[in-house]
């Protein structure tokens, strides 16, 4: 179908950033550069983890690097649509300046919100911080949430009509990956987080210990950086101090082809967070073909049904989560079933490229409100 061209330059992080907002960023770029004339600026790069979320000269000069990178890329080749992604605390405010400049220029400005944990994206600022970024939601022309949950969380301060609620999505390669065979042993389930409270990380830890041996003998991969300083070390003390040293694998940071081997070798995902934006390791496990042991927070119950393609557990019931760990790890039956479940709901609700035909969309809409032009794509 032939329509007018749309220019964006969208804003985001650079593929050394360990997280969600890389991970679906780089699964819809090669999608979208097909549909629309797309520019792509890093907004942060090579940033050390301990360094993520604080105020410290290193991310204030990286901050003016960001800016000038942009600002260069911006004046080169205007846009018509800037899109920002964003999540929460200090660099969600610092990405307000990405907006700003778009209105400035009589641009339109999509924000992006990849939040997690609703006080850190808002409500606990003071009245002046929260002001600011009321208005500068309101300036902007579309909010897209990742869930309908942070959609109703992101109206009590954005009209309605601004918003667009987006699942996370995954590239179409995935989806070829098998559902884990049935009737073998469960041997290994997997974490990918950052281990800390967030991610209910020592909950893991403790619903692990109260199982003892009625999981079998399952061991747990646990991928990911320490939430924050010093909890990597009273984890590994409290898991040595149980005995369970052989049964929770710390590994580090893990990515590309790596975390996809992990994937493979796995049998479920547990995540048992407190906080949740829709997290994409859920969503890159349920296209590995796991189960999925998690809470339901955020957009998680969006495409996890219990008892369909996995286990949803309050958040802190180290119990149920035990209880969830020994279900899974003994009924291999079961957990391949659930398996398969997930492979369904990701090619039907979570494919990359029904993704950015509806993100085209809404880029359409933004163009023909300010004008009688630019087209509209039909969703395949």
């Amino acid at each position: 179908m032939k329509y007018k061209p749309i220019s964006v330059l969208m804003v985001g992080p650079g593929r050394s950033i360990v997280g969600g907002i890389t991970a679906l960023v780089f699964n819809i770029l090669p999608h979208l550069q097909d549909l629309v004339r797309l520019n792509y600026v890093i907004s942060v790069e090579n940033r050390e983890i301990k360094d993520s979320g604080r105020l410290s000269a290193n991310n204030s000069f990286g901050a003016v690097a960001q800016y000038g990178r942009f600002l260069k890329q911006f004046l080169k080749s205007p846009p018509h649509i800037v899109h920002v992604h964003t999540s929460q605390g200090l660099g969600w405010i610092k990405d307000t300046f990405f907006v700003l400049v778009a209105k400035l220029f009589r641009r339109k400005a999509v924000v992006h919100v990849h939040a997690a944990d609703p006080a850190e994206f808002y409500y606990k600022y003071n009245a002046v911080v929260k002001g600011y970024l009321r208005w500068v939601l309101a300036e902007s022309d579309a909010v897209i949430t990742v869930s309908e949950e942070w959609r109703r969380r992101v109206q009590a301060i954005v009209p309605a009509q601004r918003i667009r609620a987006m699942l996370n999505c995954i590239g179409g390669a995935h989806r070829s990956l098998p559902a884990k065979g049935s009737g073998r042993a469960i041997r290994y389930a997997i974490f990918i987080g950052s281990i800390g409270r967030r991610k209910g990380a020592f909950d893991l830890l403790e619903a692990v210990h109260r199982a003892g041996g009625r999981c079998r003998g399952l061991k747990i991969l646990m991928v990911g950086y320490e939430e924050s300083r010093g909890d990597l070390e009273r984890f590994r003390d409290r898991r040595n101090a149980l005995g369970l040293n052989r049964r929770l694998l710390l590994l580090g940071t893990v990515v590309g082809e790596k975390k996809e081997r992990l994937l493979r070798k796995a049998e479920f995902l547990v995540l048992p967070s407190y906080h949740e934006g829709l997290p994409m390791v859920v969503v890159e496990a349920m296209a590995a073909g796991l189960a999925i042991v998690a809470t339901p927070v955020g957009g998680i119950p969006e495409i996890v049904a219990p008892d369909v393609n996995g286990c949803l557990v309050a958040p802190g019931d180290v119990d149920a989560l035990s209880t969830a760990l020994i279900r899974l790890s003994t009924d291999s039956e079961l957990c391949s079933a659930m398996g398969r479940k997930s492979l369904d709901v990701v090619r039907n609700k979570l494919d990359a490229a029904d993704y950015v035909v509806r993100l085209r969309n809404i880029y359409a809409d933004l163009m023909s409100a300010a004008s009688s032009n630019g087209g509209r794509l039909s969703q395949r």
